[in-house]
């Protein structure tokens, strides 16, 4: 499949909306068949500032993840779909972050209009974590006190299926990536071999309406393996993280990916955005365990500031209570949403794995550094030492004999 080299280009958000008294509805009337889908609508995890570990922070964290409809107009209800719509009649909201080039897209709005008034569907990525976080999103935002006292939509969302993004995947520029050896995937973009100013690849010769999903950089090692460094526009949260792995083994037929992030920590002594986190087991909040040898094992041995640990995998951050971290804290060291259904899915098909993230939060500690203020320039920094670091040990990973 030819592929040919073009900038990646990054539409910027929309302007605030002059019309919102005149947004785009659909007409619907309830069927026998509406009602069958209605009785499998789940409620979603409502967080609370006294039992979760960020505490009073916690309206901060929520606030900016809230689609600026929902914020600005009141509607008999919501429901959280998995779909990646991001089409004329779905509304962008104005708070997407128009200043990087990767995991910058956010869910879309849909106003459907019924009989009983209008229902806001919100449109996730299909990931059953992803569309179970945005519910417990919104369910925790309408019980600020600014809402006492006034009528809140109900928050319901419908979990899709476990692979409903692989043909979001089949039908984007991935394959065009063609076969590699290597995916790099996370913060690629801040990774210092990736920051120069050469292109970032699509594989289009011209970039559709609403950008292309993924773009890239590739890097040929001595011993001629091919190493490509992924970005994603969209946020692949959760299972959707395997539904990537898998993808890329069906597409481009990797052999090793390696994935590049954040996480927070249960461990009170980590000081947020100072270490690295690696390790090489996941629980599921069933209990059930994954385990795999990480690519990576060789490559971390003797690095500074570079700690093992057992990981969690969670649905939600909101499910973080001070119980739940009390209750697991001597269990695991470290929580996130992908790792663990990355690894799952690398198990299955034959994909070596590794991952090497930065510590972004303490659960177990309040008044740390944390996920509200991520743009605080001394984390930038410190986050930006920390690539550095991970970094050189890629160049170790990709050295090894």
């Amino acid at each position: 499949m030819a592929t040919s080299t073009t900038t990646l280009v990054v539409l910027p958000p929309c302007l605030p909306r002059k019309d919102i008294d005149h947004l785009h509805l659909e007409s619907f009337e309830p069927t026998e068949a509406h009602n069958d889908i209605k009785s499998q609508h789940c409620i979603p995890t409502t967080a609370s500032p006294v039992t979760h570990t960020m505490g009073s922070i916690l309206p901060y964290y929520v606030l900016p993840k809230v689609h600026t409809v929902i914020q600005s107009r009141s509607h008999k209800s919501i429901l959280v779909v998995g779909s990646h719509n991001r089409s004329p009649s779905a509304l962008i909201t104005e708070n997407e972050k128009a200043n990087k080039p990767f995991n910058w897209q956010r869910p879309t709005a849909t106003i459907i209009r019924t009989p009983d008034g209008d229902v806001l569907q919100l449109n996730v990525l299909p990931g059953q974590a992803y569309v179970e976080h945005y519910a417990a999103l919104l369910s925790t935002y309408f019980t600020s006190e600014d809402f006492a006292g006034h009528r809140v939509p109900s928050v319901r969302y419908i979990p899709p299926a476990v692979d409903a993004c692989a043909s979001i995947f089949a039908h984007s520029n991935l394959p065009y990536l063609g076969k590699v050896d290597i995916a790099i995937l996370g913060y690629v973009d801040k990774l210092p071999r990736c920051a120069g100013l050469d292109k970032w690849e699509t594989g289009v010769d011209r970039v559709t309406d609403g950008g292309e999903l993924f773009a890239w950089k590739k890097q040929i090692l001595p011993d001629g393996r091919l190493v490509a460094f992924i970005g994603c526009t969209a946020c692949y949260w959760g299972d959707i993280g395997g539904q990537l792995i898998r993808a890329l083994k069906v597409h481009n037929e990797i052999q090793e990916a390696i994935y590049i992030g954040k996480l927070g920590t249960l461990n009170e002594r980590h000081i947020p955005n100072s270490i690295l986190a690696t390790g090489c087991s996941s629980i599921f909040p069933d209990g059930s365990v994954v385990e795999w040898k990480s690519v990576l094992e060789d490559a971390v041995k003797g690095a500074s500031g570079v700690v093992h640990g057992v990981h969690f995998t969670g649905a939600t951050s909101l499910s973080e209570t001070k119980e739940w971290t009390r209750e697991w804290k001597s269990k695991v060291e470290w929580v996130d949403p992908e790792i663990g259904h990355m690894a799952k899915v690398s198990l299955e098909v034959g994909v070596g794995y590794g991952f090497l993230h930065v510590v972004s939060d303490n659960l177990s500690r309040e008044g740390l550094e944390g996920l509200v203020d991520e743009r605080k320039a001394t984390i930038v920094t410190d986050r930006l030492k920390l690539l550095e670091q991970a970094d050189m040990i890629l160049d170790k990973y990709f050295n090894r004999k």
